[in-house]
């Protein structure tokens, strides 16, 4: 749709657009913009941009999970499981804890070299026996002293806990307005630095009762570290409780079955490195995090606590393995999201923990990633930037796809390789950034220059109009200049005088004359002056018209009137440019005719009997080359018949499409075919002859040919 100025519509909003910042930065084809861009998401990647830019590099990450989960060769963790069947073959949860002891029993009977169990009991089993006498007056003393002396259902499951190797749960807790109390840790060893600024703090935990907590081998914390989308990705072996570092649930299981009193923890300046059991050093987040490799969750890791009790599960089925006891049974189990699934029992990722810590085959993702993330930006942005601004817009997307995919690529091999965390999100979205503000701008650019160059063709088209119709005045004014060939005033009749001139371009440098000089002597020239164009041609009309005047007003001999036009030209000569001449004189009564040769081409005689043949050359450097140059007459003298052909370089040097010159032995071949009857005819063969060899190629200089023929007065013509 047009716009009510005549104008388009687009061209309106590119007006408008023109106003804007960025369009004005696309000046430099939007370098300087995508520069500033480039710094600003650096400067995002710097400050915050590890923390919002979680979201796209988790889900990159997961995805990477679910694609190349961790393969499982064994399962040195196994999961007690009290599911469904469990349930329904013992009663509902929470069973009395002597059944959790008896589960325990039998568990170790199996082979387990240690058992956790992933449930915490902060109070009192209210299954025991002396809870049954509450509330029951109508019992007999007899009844109740007998039950009164039974064992609590706690006191067993204590009992049971005091003769395995046992690992009882604990959670952390940030409620700051329960109280704290003093409980037992596993002892630690510090190796560097205080670790408890790095480490996730907590100020009281919730524990279980003192009796269960006095009878297990050890202790361990069940807290997870969900990120902000509430993702299980990674889970604390330490912890700081109430200002002491504290090991989690996995990680004293393994401690307790390898039989070590206490761990340690190491560190250095930039946070933990690792927590050491023994000789082995795990290896973890400077938080005291294992950012976990995820696995399905496969059934051959699980085991029916039904099962066991009930004795269907062969003797040693979990030996040189730690177990692990939970509930998965629907409404009794906290169930998370990881990477690899939205619903993960929280006994499985105790287990996957174990299997982390003891394969090695923890992600990593440490803190220099970042770095490394950041100079990849760098790498594809700055040549796009500033290397290759000159690339055409599709081969711009198409180097940025290919870095991107190098990208992904890159970041997959490290992920299956080392299990290391690159994320190629960053810098592919900050790239394209750059990118699409790069096409932008120089599409900016490009209708800018669009425009500009349209309004500046439109004042050279009024321009060339304007230059070409003063080109035609000034061709039709140099013409009119020169003489017409056929009608030199007074020309006796023993003389034929013909010329023909042909410019290069509108006007030309080349230059022929002739006139009378009295009753019986015609004087001639031709010349051609350095360069072309307006210039050559108006050192033409000042050349001619200085000749013509000198001839006629001084009388002098031939060659001192070429000595003073030469003296006369060089002295108006500003632009230093040159004349290549041949000025000469020719009697009708005799056909003796005096030649003076300035640096121009030789002349040719084409006689009335015999062969054509080149005169003698040069007789002295152009005009205007040396202003004392004394210059000699060349005389000849022409029979009846006999033709004089003077031609200008625009005729030996014309060229054809192979660049080949014409030369002047083709002029002397022109002529030998037949005889040539007049001055007319003389130019016109050559003319002809030489187009035809140039066959269209573009004339490189001007063309000029005057030809002279002697006609002996008083009989009849030859």
């Amino acid at each position: 749709m047009a716009a009510a100025d005549g104008h388009s519509s687009k061209d309106s909003f590119y007006g408008w657009c023109s106003w804007l910042p960025l369009v004005e930065l696309s000046r430099s084809r939007g370098r300087h913009a995508a520069a500033a861009l480039l710094i600003l998401i650096v400067l995002f990647h710097v400050t915050v941009g590890d923390r919002f830019w979680s979201a796209p590099r988790n889900l990159v990450f997961d995805a990477y999970q679910r694609l190349m989960p961790r393969p499982v060769s064994r399962f040195p963790a196994a999961i007690v499981d009290i599911d469904e069947h469990s349930l329904a073959a013992f009663g509902r949860w929470p069973w009395p804890r002597t059944r959790l002891a008896q589960l325990i029993e039998a568990t170790h009977r199996l082979g387990a070299l240690a058992i956790g169990i992933d449930i915490i009991m902060p109070e009192a089993d209210d299954l025991s026996p002396n809870y049954l006498l509450a509330g029951r007056p109508e019992l007999s003393p007899a009844l109740k002293e007998t039950i009164a002396s039974l064992s609590s259902n706690d006191a067993i499951l204590a009992k049971t806990l005091s003769q395995v190797p046992s690992v009882i749960a604990r959670a952390a807790l940030l409620d700051k307005s329960k109280p704290s109390v003093t409980v037992k840790q596993t002892p630690t060893l510090v190796i560097g630095e205080s670790p408890l600024l790095y480490l996730h703090s907590f100020p009281t935990e919730l524990v279980n009762l003192p009796e269960i907590e006095a009878a297990a081998t050890g202790r361990g914390y069940i807290n997870d570290t969900r990120d902000a989308d509430g993702v299980v990705r990674a889970m604390p072996l330490v912890i700081a409780v109430n200002g002491t570092p504290a090991p989690a649930l996995a990680l004293e299981v393994l401690r307790v079955a390898t039989g070590e009193k206490q761990y340690s923890i190491r560190t250095n300046r930039n946070g933990v490195i690792g927590v050491q059991i023994g000789n082995s050093l795990i290896r973890t987040d400077p938080d005291g995090r294992l950012r976990l490799y995820f696995s399905p969750a496969y059934a051959a890791r699980q085991v029916s606590a039904a099962a066991i009790l009930k004795g269907e599960v062969k003797a040693d089925a979990l030996a040189g393995q730690v177990a692990i006891i939970g509930a998965t049974a629907l409404g009794v189990s906290d169930v998370v999201a990881t990477p690899s699934s939205s619903r993960t029992d929280g006994v499985e990722i105790q287990a996957q923990l174990v299997e982390n810590m003891l394969e090695g085959s923890r992600l990593q993702r440490p803190p220099w990633a970042r770095w490394w993330e950041l100079l990849a930006l760098l790498a594809l942005a700055l040549p796009l930037i500033f290397f290759l601004r000159r690339l055409r817009p599709e081969h711009t997307i198409m180097i940025f796809a290919v870095g991107a995919a190098l990208l992904a690529v890159i970041s997959l091999w490290l992920f299956k390789q080392y299990h290391f965390l690159f994320d190629a999100t960053f810098p592919a979205a900050g790239n394209l950034l750059v990118v699409l503000l790069l096409l932008f701008a120089g599409f900016a650019a490009s209708e800018r220059r669009r425009r500009e160059l349209a309004a500046a063709l439109e004042e050279q088209r009024i321009e060339r109009l304007r230059v070409a119709g003063e080109l035609r005045a000034a061709r039709e004014i140099q013409m009119g200049m020169l003489p017409n060939p056929r009608s030199i005033e007074g020309l006796p009749g023993a003389l034929d005088f013909f010329a023909l001139l042909e410019p290069a371009h509108e006007v030309g440098g080349d230059l022929y004359d002739g006139f009378m000089l009295d009753e019986h002597r015609l004087c001639f020239m031709i010349g051609d002056v350095s360069g072309k164009g307006v210039p050559a041609s108006l050192f033409m009309a000042l050349t001619k018209t200085l000749a013509k005047s000198l001839a006629r007003r001084e009388r002098l001999p031939l060659d001192k009137l070429v000595r003073l036009v030469n003296d006369d030209v060089s002295r108006e000569n500003p632009a230093a440019m040159f004349v290549s001449a041949i000025i000469g004189v020719i009697d009708a009564r005799s056909g003796e005719a005096e030649l003076c040769n300035a640096g121009h081409n030789a002349p040719i005689l084409l006689p009335w009997s015999g062969s054509p043949r080149e005169l003698d050359g040069a007789g002295g450097p152009p005009l205007c080359i040396d202003e004392q140059f004394p210059y000699t007459i060349q005389q000849i003298k022409l029979e009846p018949g006999d033709i004089l052909l003077l031609m200008t370089d625009g005729v030996t040097e014309a060229e054809n499409k192979h660049q080949a010159q014409y030369g002047t032995m083709r002029a002397l071949e022109c002529f030998t075919k037949e005889r040539i009857g007049d001055a007319a005819q003389a130019c016109s063969r050559l003319h002809e002859d030489v187009k035809k060899f140039t066959a269209g190629a573009p004339a490189s200089d001007d063309l000029t040919i005057l030809a002279i023929r002697f006609v002996q007065t008083g009989k009849a013509s030859p």
